[in-house]
């Protein structure tokens, strides 16, 4: 099925900009996360102007490394979050946290890219 609307075309185009430009493992279905690779989760979204035809979607973002913590990792880490950050998207903030997969914990930066969209 084709997914049109406005705002899951913002997420395709977000996937898209961030595999393109980075090179980076870029996955936006939790069911497939493999560690080390940047992860698109649901965004939350303003009406922003427009009569209410722009929208500004704010995508968290999780940079996710391989291994236990630790400086090799963090570092790994530092540099998908560069690349992100240097991809042209508008990364607005950037925390490390730790995201679970099937029951481990993997280090990972928190980002939040935000993105405009004009509805129809």
């Amino acid at each position: 099925m084709a997914y049109t609307d406005c705002l899951n075309v913002g997420l395709d185009d977000l996937t898209a900009k961030l595999t393109a430009v980075t090179g980076l493992r870029v996955i936006n279905d939790a069911t497939k996360l493999i560690p080390n690779c940047a992860f698109i989760d649901a965004p939350s979204f303003d009406m922003v102007a427009g009569n209410g035809n722009v929208l500004k979607m704010n995508f968290p973002v999780k940079v996710i490394g391989s291994g236990p913590a630790g400086l090799p990792v963090l570092r790994q880490l530092l540099g998908i979050a560069a690349a992100v950050v240097n991809s042209g998207a508008i990364v607005m903030s950037g925390n490390p946290t730790a995201y679970s997969i099937g029951g481990a914990d993997y280090p990972c930066y928190d980002l939040v890219i935000s993105i405009a969209v004009k509805t129809n």
